[in-house]
Parts: structure tokens; C-alpha cells; sequence
């Protein structure tokens, strides 16, 4: 097998110091060294593939902004206020193995490169751990490969659970539900309860950089509800337009096609006959918006409609919608009732077409200000953030008081 010389890159806008410099701005404690772990196939960068790369990004910068030191092992594109250390390369990847190679262990060339990623990430991560540089991992790359090698470092290894269960994730599962010391966390008590079959975890909710949106606090007097997301089956878009169409109310629609057969068979017609029944339009897509762009639309509809039909393990849009001083109206999938209370929307059995329709008349005495004020206090990213930093500091003072802090071996 061939070989590659170059080590894992690393750039900053800041020099890396493994050690102690500075008290933490509260003056409670000194910062904790923290290596985190992004998935591998996108940048974590604006503007972003998806929610997993935007709350990682969230949480480094934060993390950095309170005064700790962090590594994020990523794509070679991210940008972060963290040192970046890349993730091997494409062309890295083509120069270490032959043409050939996958073949030879059963896998697809993309399974071998991402196997091959993080296996380089971890050997690095625990370089640095036998040199007293890390003090805690947090892995957010809903891969195997992290999660068994992190077994080295016990309690001060933390992966979070973005997603349903992957395969990839459950090849580790099958193997840590005998037995690890390493924490895991949760994105919500729904998503707390699917992987309590294999493992314990905490939940720590998602954040979203509340103070980024602009609210509107003021009643809505011209009614009109806003969908947003991708369109797609499993994000009812189509459900939503059913249940305006048949009462009467006008929608919005923003996002991506992000499946053309759905959107023509399901979305295209409604928005046709919308358009050729003689009477005013009810419907108005709008296609693919920026996030500003989002946000002034959320600030002027009288709420946001959360037709999703599978259980997201969090819900962004419903955050984001809070911020914006919106309530919601949306199915109970997932974590929807655990982010929207009674003060700031109305929850419906899934696909209720009848009980959708009622909150019509009940959502307008919804405050817009408990909307946001629930935003601030439990969907921010400090919220987030802080609540990872109590596990990150828990597990690093237990160790030290146990007088037995073990560095992690190599593979």
C-alpha cells in the first residue's frame, strides 16, 4: 500500500496553545482543551448543507467566544472561530490506497474514504490526548469509526445523537450496549428514548443563534401562515396546502425541491389549481430562501405550519419560528411538543386534518412575545452550550478528583 507524508493540516485565525493561559471570563474555572468531531461530507460553513453543520459550527464558536480552546476536525473548507484541523483529503485519500482497495475489504470507495477519515482524526486526537492537550472529545460524526476508538478516553468522550439510527451508528451500538464508559447525548427526550435500547444519554437540546433573528412582538392584523423547509414526502408540504385550501387560508411555501417527484406529483398540482379556480390565490411558493429572507417572513405571518410526518429528532424551523415571535401550529412527531408549549403554539395529532384546521381560530391569541421569549430561554445556543460544558466539566473533575486521568492508548 502506498503512503502519504503529509499530516493532518491544521489553520486558525489564532495560535493553538495546549495549555492553561487564561481564567475563563465568569472566573470560575479555566478553560477546557475540547476536540470536536464534525461529519466529514460538508463543509461546516455558510451556507450550510443541513442543521447538523450549523449547530456544530454554533457550538465551536461559542465555545471559543466563553474563552475555551477548540479543535474542530473538519473539512478542509469549514470555517470556524476554532482551529481547524482537516480532515484528509480526496486526493490525501487516492494516494494512500490502491485503485482497488475497496473491493478487497467489501466496501465502496466512499466507505473506505470515510472509514479512513476519522480512523486519521482519532489517531491524531489521541496524539494529542497522550500529550496532555485534550481534555475532553465531542463527537458529532454519526460514524462508527470515532465512536469505538473513543473508548480510549472513557467518561471524557461524548457523542451526540443528531439522527434516526444509521446504520453506521448501529454498527457501534451493537458492540457499546455491553459495556463503555464514554457519555453520549441526546438532541431531545424523544431522541433520548430511541437510543435507550443500546445506550444511557443525556439530553442536551439544540441551539439556534437567537439574537440573530429579528422578532415581531406585534399582532398580525392580515392573516396569512408560512410553510418552510425542504419539500419532500416526509416534510408534508402538501398537507399543509390541503388543510389551508379547506379553510380558506392563505400560505406561503419557501424551500428547496429537494425531491422533484414529490413536488410534481403532490405540490405542482395544488398550486395549479389554485392558480385556474377563478378565485384569489390562496398559495404562493416562493422557492429556495435565504436565512434574512426567511426571517422577514416569519416576522409578518400569524404563524408557522409544521407539517413534518416523521419524527424529527429537534426541529429547527420550530426554534427558529419561536425566535422570529411566531407560534406554531404543527403535528406531535418527535420532538415538537417538548420545543412548542401551549403558550407558544398549538400541537395536533399527526396528518388531524380536522384538529389542524380548528387551531386556525385558536393560534391568534397566541402571544408573540412568549414566542420569543421561549426562544431566548430554551432554544439559544448558550442554553446549548451550557448544558454540554456542565457534562464537559463534570467528567474532567471527576477524573481529577479520582487522581486516575489515564491518556488514551494507541490503535
Amino acid at each position: 500500500m502506498r503512503t502519504i507524508t503529509d499530516d493532518i493540516s491544521v489553520t486558525t485565525g489564532k495560535p493553538y496553545s495546549p495549555t492553561y493561559t487564561h481564567d475563563i471570563a465568569n472566573g470560575s474555572s479555566k478553560p477546557l482543551r475540547i476536540a470536536i468531531i464534525a461529519h466529514s461530507l460538508y463543509p461546516i460553513a455558510q451556507p450550510y448543507a443541513g442543521g447538523l453543520e450549523m449547530i456544530t459550527e454554533l457550538i465551536c464558536n461559542e465555545l471559543v467566544a466563553q474563552g475555551h480552546d477548540v479543535l474542530l476536525y473538519a473539512h478542509a473548507d469549514s470555517q470556524t472561530d476554532a482551529t481547524l484541523v482537516s480532515f484528509m483529503t480526496r486526493t490525501q485519500f487516492e494516494a494512500l490506497v490502491y485503485d482497488n482497495e475497496h473491493d478487497s475489504v467489501g466496501m465502496s470507495r466512499e466507505e473506505l474514504y470515510q472509514y479512513l477519515v476519522y480512523q486519521h482524526a482519532m489517531r491524531d486526537i489521541i496524539s494529542r490526548d497522550e500529550q496532555g492537550e485534550i481534555d475532553v472529545v465531542h463527537n458529532h460524526s454519526l460514524h462508527h469509526i470515532p465512536m469505538m476508538m473513543g473508548q480510549a478516553f472513557g467518561a471524557r468522550f461524548f457523542t451526540t445523537f443528531h439522527t434516526p439510527i444509521f446504520p453506521q451508528l448501529r454498527l457501534a451500538l451493537l458492540t457499546l450496549r455491553h459495556g463503555t464508559h464514554t457519555q453520549f447525548t441526546a438532541i431531545s427526550a424523544h431522541q433520548q428514548q430511541l437510543f435507550a435500547e443500546f445506550v444511557p444519554s443525556h439530553v442536551v437540546y439544540n441551539g439556534i443563534d437567537v439574537q440573530s433573528f429579528a422578532a415581531n412582538t406585534d399582532p398580525i392584523k392580515d392573516e396569512v401562515y408560512f410553510w418552510y423547509g425542504r419539500i419532500c414526502i416526509e416534510k408534508g408540504t402538501h398537507l399543509a396546502m390541503e388543510y389551508c385550501k379547506a379553510a380558506g387560508k392563505r400560505l406561503i411555501i419557501a424551500g428547496p425541491k429537494s425531491n422533484e417527484e414529490y413536488f410534481d406529483k403532490y405540490v405542482a398540482p395544488l398550486l395549479e389549481e389554485d392558480r385556474d379556480d377563478g378565485t384569489p390565490a390562496l398559495f404562493n411558493y416562493v422557492g429556495h430562501l435565504s436565512k434574512a429572507q426567511i426571517n422577514e417572513r416569519l416576522s409578518h405571518v400569524t404563524a408557522m405550519l409544521f407539517t413534518s410526518t416523521w419524527d424529527e429528532p429537534y426541529g429547527l424551523t420550530l426554534a427558529e419560528s419561536l425566535a422570529c415571535g411566531t407560534p406554531v401550529i404543527g403535528f406531535d412527531v418527535g420532538a415538537s411538543s417538548e420545543i412548542v408549549t401551549a403558550d407558544t403554539g398549538i400541537i395536533v395529532p399527526k396528518k388531524d386534518k380536522h384538529a389542524f384546521i380548528q387551531a386556525f381560530d385558536g393560534i391568534q391569541d397566541i402571544s408573540r412575545a412568549a414566542c420569543r421569549l421561549r426562544a431566548e430561554q430554551f432554544c439559544s445556543v448558550a442554553a446549548m452550550v451550557d448544558g454540554y460544558l456542565s457534562l464537559y466539566e463534570h467528567a474532567v473533575e471527576n477524573i481529577n478528583m479520582n487522581g486516575a486521568q489515564s491518556r488514551a492508548v494507541s490503535f
